[in-house]
């Protein structure tokens, strides 16, 4: 037996009447003030001045932006802004207190309304840094020394962030994702990201990442206020995070996710409020509760007052390093102006509350501390918050000035052009426990769709540590489909586990370890769950490398299972590629025999764009030659299976093998057919569609989606556009019926093409 398997303890049936307890969860624990933490040397004075540095910037920054919008802000009056404007003036402690204690390596991921955690990790990050990494980040500063240089660079980082705010080329994301999107991933910052909660499972698949280092120093805060914490993926998220397989007896390495869920409490959805109307709690960390038995370390914190975050924040990190995580933390603040300035906000909130709310403003009150605790003077404050206002100023007139991206490169950083050619050193070496399996060869050297899978994915994982693979099932059982049997006694728990039911989150980690240096194997049962997901697939894992301007690459695949033909019914058999083609920044595979199953997914791990790759559950047995040497099959590149000179069958997965028995039995009646496997459908290869459509003047287009909407129609639409000259008859397309897929056998029968529709397909335009 492999070292890595650890049995689940017998259930043991216990009716014992009993009550469940929960542990306490602490409110509002910090009652120090700012005097008592420098007396104690808990906080020096230049630090003390960095929070309210930083805290100055991100309201000045904010207030900049109200004052845009109506022309009052004097530096740039003659420019026009058009952009989001989701302010967080009020939250500046949660972003400053939380953003002082992480260290360059130490991750984020933000929100919407996340210009204040974007300025405050970039702040304190370029704080840490010495005068060889402050010219590493701006090298045109190069000739400067001491203040001047730590001056530039933070003025840098602010024109960045406004440059990014303003659509501008030389923003954090080249003007590609704005405000809503901003990330700087050389401090850590992965993302804001607009969809709410949605970069909660991303912070998640981060912390897996940060899990299986070689060191557990570093952490990852994920922001994410109020609102998020209603929505299902990020209760997914902190299921995941809390999961005993990662630190009970179960586990590889004994470590739990070292990530600290921030609750940005503000009170405030968009204009639903939480308390007493859109949830049943008082405070938002009871959710914790539900998770783990720990609660998750859960307290509620007063996020008006800077040093109360830091306080609860050194303790929390002080837990993930010992690996005791996940944290979730609830910081109670306050945001003062609406959802966007849209947004009047007194339809929903009186100025009653408030003025009682900024009787604790963060910035005010942490001002009268310094001056209370002698830290400096009035004279001294002042000067400070000239010099904040003036950084200000001078970014904001650079970045109005600033280029705007050029039109031809509008759809520029969509895909990436890179692979990975040879995984570096630190992906090796790679541990196994036991002998991997072997796919099973006739006397011919055929092995099933089935092995072939399993085969290029024990490849990949012996190549390269860094690819993962997770999803339901597919640890001891091997996949509902056993196409993953016997890979976890090989590869351990840590590179092949299960995960729970949260198709959302398996694929939302995925773009996560993707992010931070892995190349995770995400796969989903069957692929009508990718609908569940499709957030994360395709606003996050398909956009992020666009958005930020090239700045990250995803290297991830999703391996989704289509169920057709095998009366599972309307919920477990649809054949949705089509709907994943339309989303600019994935690719799209779906082979369709063994040798392409395995040569695309070889490719598929091994190219650093994200991939859906689509696998058909009727052709699991089918077999076909697979080399057990080397080799991968090209994206973009189709393969002609059958050659003629009367008409082109084109399709893709399943509808091959059919296509190819349909020209059989054409060929037996006179007349010659192409066929032609895609292979892949993003990238297509059109040139080798066109050439067998020229050819042979008629095509049909064949595929197991149902035919309206299906990705037969862009096929026939490249075709007239480009081949109209010779085409002899219009093209046609075959497809599933326009309807749900029945579970009836009689009625499935006749509900998926079948060779027989192609064979009449083609004879209608032959005559």
């Amino acid at each position: 037996m492999s070292e890595t398997i650890n049995y689940y303890s017998d259930s043991t049936p216990d009716f014992t009447p009993r009550q469940l307890d929960f542990p306490p969860i602490p409110a509002y624990r910090y009652k120090g003030t700012l005097g008592e933490e420098l007396r104690r040397r808990h906080l020096t004075r230049t630090a003390a001045l960095d929070l309210y540095e930083s805290m100055l910037v991100i309201r000045e920054f904010e207030e900049m932006i109200i004052k845009v919008r109506t022309g009052a802000y004097a530096p740039i009056a003659d420019y026009n802004y058009r952009g989001p404007t989701h302010l967080s003036i009020g939250q500046e402690a949660t972003a400053s207190g939380v953003c002082s204690l992480l260290g360059t390596a130490d991750y984020i991921t933000s929100t919407h309304r996340g210009h204040g955690d974007s300025i405050a990790k970039g702040y304190f990050a370029i704080c840490a840094m010495d005068e060889p990494a402050l010219r590493a980040r701006c090298p045109e500063f190069a000739a400067l020394a001491g203040d001047a240089l730590r001056e530039a660079v933070m003025e840098d980082h602010v024109f960045r962030t406004i440059a990014e705010l303003f659509g501008k080329e030389d923003g954090y994301g080249r003007g590609r994702g704005g405000g809503m999107h901003i990330a700087d991933f050389r401090v850590g910052h992965l993302g804001a990201n607009a969809i709410v909660g949605g970069g909660v499972p991303i912070a998640t698949g981060a912390a897996m990442s940060l899990r299986l280092a070689p060191t557990h120093d570093h952490i990852v805060a994920c922001f994410a206020g109020d609102g998020a914490y209603q929505n299902g993926v990020v209760l997914e998220a902190l299921n995941w995070a809390a999961q005993e397989q990662f630190t009970g007896t179960m586990a590889q390495t004994r470590f739990g996710l070292p990530i600290l869920y921030c609750i940005i409490n503000n009170h405030y959805g968009m204009t639903g409020r939480c308390a007493e109307e859109v949830t049943g709690l008082d405070c938002l960390a009871r959710r914790a509760a539900g998770f783990a038995m720990n609660s998750m370390h859960a307290e509620v914190v007063n996020g008006m007052d800077v040093l109360a975050v830091r306080e609860a924040v050194a303790r929390a990190r002080a837990v993930l390093v010992r690996g005791e995580g996940p944290v979730l933390l609830e910081f109670d603040t306050y945001r003062y102006y609406g959802h966007s300035l849209s947004d009047p906000r007194n339809e929903y909130r009186t100025r009653n509350e408030e003025a009682r709310w900024k009787e604790f403003d963060p910035v005010v009150t942490f001002r009268r501390a310094l001056l209370e605790a002698k830290a400096c003077g009035e004279d001294e404050l002042a000067a400070l918050e000239k010099r904040v206002a003036e950084r200000n100023a001078r970014a904001a007139r650079r970045a109005a000035d600033a280029a705007d991206p050029a039109p031809a490169d509008v759809i520029k950083y969509m895909y990436t052009d890179t692979v990975c050619d040879k995984p570096p050193a630190a992906a090796g070496p790679v541990k196994t426990f036991a002998a991997p399996p072997k796919a099973k060869r006739d006397d011919q050297g055929r092995t099933t769709y089935r092995e072939a899978i399993r085969e290029a994915l024990i490849e990949e994982m012996l190549r390269d540590r860094r690819v993962v693979l997770y999803g339901e099932d597919v640890a001891d059982y091997g996949n509902a489909f056993k196409v993953t049997k016997g890979m976890l006694e090989t590869f351990g728990r840590d590179r092949v586990f299960n995960a729970p039911i949260s198709e959302a989150c398996i694929c939302g980690t995925a773009v996560g370890m993707a992010m931070t240096g892995y190349r995770p194997v995400a796969e989903l049962m069957y692929m009508d769950f990718a609908l569940m997901a499709s957030d994360q697939i395709s606003n996050q894992a398909g956009k992020w490398h666009y958005m930020v301007g090239g700045a990250v690459e995803v290297p991830l695949v999703y391996r989704v299972s289509v169920g057709g033909g095998k009366g599972y019914g309307g919920q477990h058999s649809q054949s949705l590629e089509s709907m994943f083609c339309h989303i600019p920044g994935l690719y799209v595979a779906y082979p369709s025999n063994a040798y392409d199953a395995k040569g695309l997914l070889k490719t598929a791990i091994r190219n650093n764009n994200p991939v859906m790759f689509v696998e058909s559950q009727l052709l699991y047995n089918e077999k076909d030659v697979v080399p057990e040497a080397e080799y991968q099959v090209p994206f973009g590149q189709a393969r002609l299976l059958r050659e003629g000179k009367d008409a082109s069958l084109i399709g893709w997965g399943p509808a091959i093998p059919d296509a190819v028995k349909a020209a059989d039995q054409l060929a037996a009646e006179g007349i010659s057919c192409d066929v032609l496997d895609l292979r892949t459908l993003v990238p297509l290869d059109w040139e080798a569609v066109y050439t067998s459509v020229r050819k042979t003047g008629r095509c049909v287009v064949v595929s197991q989606s149902i035919d309206i909407g299906s990705f037969t129609g862009e096929i026939v639409a490249g075709i007239v556009r480009e081949c109209f000259d010779d085409l002899d008859a219009p093209p046609l397309k075959v497809g599933a019926r326009n309807g749900i897929a029945p579970q009836a056998s009689s009625l499935e029968e006749v509900f998926l093409p079948r060779p027989a529709d192609m064979v009449a397909a083609v004879k209608s335009l032959v005559g």
